[in-house]
């Protein structure tokens, strides 16, 4: 089953450096995962962006992302849990390839078991968080309340639109 999506508004970011793994506490990827398959290109101006990460920079922040050696690793902020890996290769032109994800599933920790969901919520989260597009994110209710609700749990407020 393919999971419904809902577009999502651009939130200015103040970010001043690169994320490291050491500016935010953070888990490791449990063993209980699993490996999704995924291939979305990405250009080089892109990848200095992906590359950059995303600190939180309030509580509303779901997120904390960094780049290490061709991996992108994204943790939820408030658990330090590791959601997602993505494993990136670069090719010739220097274009760089999302090329698998491994997912978390240790139910303790992260409840979604839909590789397909996971896989729009990976991309969309680089779209958002990192390369300051605008979001369609992927959600598994039909009501606009509960959906809009997913969201502002998952995502935060990257959500809300810039008033300025």
């Amino acid at each position: 089953m393919v999971p419904k999506t809902i577009l999502l508004p651009l939130i200015p970011r103040h970010q001043t450096k690169a994320a490291q793994s050491g500016d935010w506490k953070t888990k490791s990827m449990p063993k209980k995962s699993v490996k999704i398959k995924l291939n979305k290109k990405y250009t080089k101006e892109e990848m200095d962006k992906i590359m950059w990460g995303y600190i939180p920079e309030q509580m509303e922040d779901k997120w904390f992302v960094y780049w290490e050696k061709d991996k992108l690793f994204l943790h939820r902020s408030w658990t330090d849990v590791c959601i997602y890996i993505v494993i990136f290769e670069k090719d010739k032109e220097g274009n760089y390839f999302a090329k698998e994800a491994i997912a978390n599933r240790n139910p303790q920790q992260y409840k979604i078991k839909d590789d397909e969901y996971d896989k729009q919520m990976i991309y969309s989260l680089i779209d958002v968080l990192l390369l300051n597009k605008v979001g369609k994110f992927p959600t598994l209710h039909q009501n606009p309340i509960a959906s809009a609700l997913e969201m502002w749990t998952i995502i935060g407020r990257e959500i809300l639109k810039d008033k300025d």
